[in-house]
């Protein structure tokens, strides 16, 4: 049967590949003229969207307005192939199989993130970014070649509203929804004579929690200021500060046991399914917990005490000097995130030093200069960058007296790359693609872990910090050393213009995440990489009545890396980071939009991604039998100690974590005209997404089932877009969406979940002048 499915999906994607240009000789009409034209700089360079040979979301103000996006996780509603959930304060994000699930700073993600062209060190530093932009731009696929390390998966460009030369205007925004929500945001462009402009813009959102318990609440506030400066035709200057602070209670975890939790002392097991998806885990957790025999000691939950405190701190530059026959382009950048968290995601982890208080730190400092040229015949770009971020790192992680450590960390990660990619005209309609970038990144851990006093290794306190008993790896030393990597990506491809509003393009393209060194007892891992092939077209059809894009793709991974928490050999509870060996991803994505008229418009975009490890394997450093814990196989280490560990785990041929085979959005528009200029938009839309597993842990309750959601909203604009007032409802079914998943490690299928929102409903007001 599954050979039959990926045929059937083959010759679905080579009949789309090869319908779509004989649909285009048949409609190669003259283009119309279009107000919808959506331009990107996705590859250093001003074009259209439809003529950018990459797979490539573009998500405008006005659609990230309509549906309400105020944070990150919001954008998995727009983009097929795209999960987004919270994992603490970290975003994680995955595209097409490829993403990072840690919520440490010893990790990075393998879809980077940027705020107007600057790579973000901690995912942090976009979180509360989502006001007053121009667009964003989703990428699908390894960028190594443009985006360099740390882009597996694609990237998620947010680009804020420039300040605009010579006009005064702004605009000012508020509302409220169920959940004592309030929101308001507003932006203010100043000309300061003809040749300067400042503007200034803001986002305040308080918003109580879905969760029983309080957690999963909004509480956050920004402020951005913005300085440009057009010497001269030839000379533009920038200068950005922008500040976030995340505070309330911070994201929770839901229970939703349908195979029964289980652990030595429970008499009788029974699944847990509440009539609320939104409830805490702190009173069923609490519940097992108290029946539990072994391991002695285990501490209760109490979530009421979780919080965050994050604030996030940018200075970026840009300076764009048009030389005549080339631009150069100068960004240098500067970044702070502070972290002083607690959050319980089915066990207690905290940021901060637990013996001092002090928070969690990343500073990183980052330049990239670039020199490009574009026209009909040759685009190119060269460049250098260098990226530098020093962390202070600590982390608690508490479950009593078998596991209560505290880890201590510097960190450093410096990497320098040099880049080039042109794209040259062979004729007039064939154009061929080459670039290149090598990077040579080096990363530094000096961590120390501590027992704390009164656990089972530190029952009588000791002589280290707090009274602590400090733990040592199995060769007798603190967590210490220096890790390396070198790497030459490429990029080659193929675009054929049909006919002026068709095109087919081809790409081979390589991309590769840092490896590193967890603050535990474990092996280094190694840095992933990732060969990517994509055929894909993109075309509009009788006058832009009609847009279909379709790409196939594949996508081979080696030394995939994963992340779960673990014992390590040393017997710590840690976020554990290692190598999965070989993985596959592959599919098709299909967008179609249709315009029928000029008051409707209806968009369709799906995304099946087919993907399995080929080699998946892992030990396990401690002596009771995992087996309980996953659904894969499970063997005895002959021999087995806590230095080579007890167990050999087994998951070849899983699919790779939140990676859904079908997901999409459907979404249409109808606008009702109105005397003198005035409009009513209604805009109902769906978003879907097949059945997927949570973690690589492969636990039987991380598997997540399919959903469906439904939105709506209704919109009434004034003459000229004065003012317009919205009413929304969001998830109108209350399906609950489960994005994340977290095991207690001392219960077998005891799981902390973390869920979408709830159905919301609301309304917002925006005026502009």
């Amino acid at each position: 049967m599954k050979r039959c499915d990926r045929a059937a999906m083959f010759l679905l994607g080579v009949a789309a590949s090869a319908l779509l240009p004989a649909m285009a000789q048949a409609a190669d009409a003259p283009p119309a003229p279009s107000n919808d034209e959506i331009v990107v700089t996705a590859q250093f360079r001003k074009e259209s969207a439809q003529k950018t040979a990459v797979s490539i979301d573009v998500l405008s103000a006005e659609t990230l307005t309509r549906a309400g996006v105020a944070q990150a996780t919001d954008l998995a509603r727009l983009s097929p192939g795209v999960q987004i959930t919270q994992g603490g304060s970290a975003i994680q994000v995955y595209i097409r199989g490829a993403g990072d699930f840690s919520t440490t700073g010893y990790s990075n993600p393998a879809v980077a993130q940027a705020y107007d062209g600057v790579f973000a060190a901690r995912s942090q530093f976009v979180a509360a970014t989502f006001y007053d932009l121009e667009r964003v731009e989703v990428l699908k696929g390894p960028q190594g070649t443009l985006y360099g390390r740390n882009a597996t998966g694609g990237a998620l460009n947010i680009i804020p509203v420039q300040p605009k030369l010579g006009q005064f205007e702004g605009y000012v925004s508020a509302g409220f929804q169920n959940y004592n929500g309030y929101n308001a945001e507003g932006a203010i462009n100043i000309p300061l004579g003809e040749k300067v402009a400042v503007r200034a813009s803001f986002q305040g959102v308080s918003r109580d929690g879905y969760i029983t318990d309080g957690t999963d609440d909004d509480k956050h506030h920004a402020l951005r200021l913005q300085v440009k400066a057009q010497p001269t035709e030839a000379l533009t200057l920038r200068l950005g500060v922008n500040y976030q602070h995340l505070g309330g209670r911070g994201p929770g975890k839901v229970v939703y046991e349908p195979t029964a939790p289980n652990a030595p002392g429970i008499t009788n097991p029974q699944p847990i399914i509440p009539a609320n998806r939104w409830t805490s885990i702190n009173q069923s957790l609490n519940t097992l917990i108290g029946s539990v025999t072994a391991p002695p000691g285990i501490y209760p939950l109490d979530t009421s005490k979780v919080y965050q405190n994050v604030d996030v701190l940018g200075i970026n530059g840009h300076i764009d000097w048009n030389l005549g026959p080339a631009v150069l382009t100068v960004i240098p950048a500067y970044q702070r995130v502070t972290q002083d968290s607690l959050v319980m995601p089915a066990l207690y982890f905290g940021t901060n030093n637990y013996f001092t208080g002090a928070p969690s730190v990343s500073e990183g400092q980052t330049l990239e200069v670039r020199l490009g040229h574009a026209d009909n015949r040759v685009k190119w770009v060269i460049g250098g960058y260098y990226f530098n971020e020093d962390q202070d790192s600590y982390n608690a992680v508490r479950l009593g007296r078998a596991s209560d450590t505290a880890f201590i960390a510097k960190l450093n990660t410096r990497a320098y790359a040099a880049f080039g990619e042109a794209t040259y005209s062979l004729t007039s309609r064939f154009r061929a693609t080459a670039g290149l970038r090598y990077t040579d990144e080096t990363k530094s851990v000096d961590g120390h872990r501590y027992a704390i006093a009164g656990s089972l290794a530190c029952p009588a306190g000791g002589t280290a910090i707090g009274g602590s008993c400090e733990i040592l790896t199995s060769s007798g030393t603190w967590v210490k050393g220096t890790y390396s990597a070198k790497r030459l990506n490429y990029k080659a491809g193929v675009e054929f213009d049909v006919t002026p509003q068709n095109m087919l393009y081809a790409s081979v393209v390589t991309g590769f995440k840092s490896g590193g060194q967890s603050n535990a007892d474990i092996d280094p891992y190694k840095p992933e990489d990732v060969t990517a092939y994509t055929i894909g077209s993109k075309n509009r059809f009788f006058g832009r009545l009609l847009l279909i894009n379709a790409e196939l793709f594949y996508m081979d991974y080696k030394n995939r890396q994963e992340n779960f928490s673990q014992l390590d050999r040393g017997g710590a509870q840690v976020s554990s980071l290692f190598n999965a060996g070989k993985a596959v991803a592959k599919g098709i994505t299909l967008e179609a939009t249709l315009r029928p008229t000029m008051n409707d418009s209806f968009h369709v975009g799906v995304e099946y991604t087919e993907s399995k490890y080929k080699d998946f394997s892992y030990q396990v450093y401690r002596a009771a039998s995992p087996d309980p814990t996953t659904t894969c196989g499970v063997t005895p280490i002959t021999g087995g100690n806590a230095r080579i560990g007890y167990w050999t785990v087994n998951c070849n041929g899983f699919q790779l974590p939140r990676t859904p085979k079908f997901s999409g959005n459907v979404n249409y528009t109808h606008t009702f005209d109105l005397k003198d200029g005035a409009r009513v938009e209604f805009t109902p839309d769906m978003s879907f997404a097949s059945s997927r597993w949570l973690s690589a842990e492969f636990v039987e309750n991380a598997r997540a089932d399919a959903y469906a959601l439904f939105n709506a909203s209704l919109t009434y604009y004034a003459p000229g877009d004065r003012f317009s007032v919205q009413a929304f409802v969001r998830n109108i079914g209350n399906t609950a969406v489960y994005t994340g998943t977290q095991q207690y490690p001392f219960i077998a299928n005891y799981n902390g979940h973390d869920i979408a929102p709830p159905r919301t409903w609301g309304a917002r007001v925006r005026a502009k002048f």
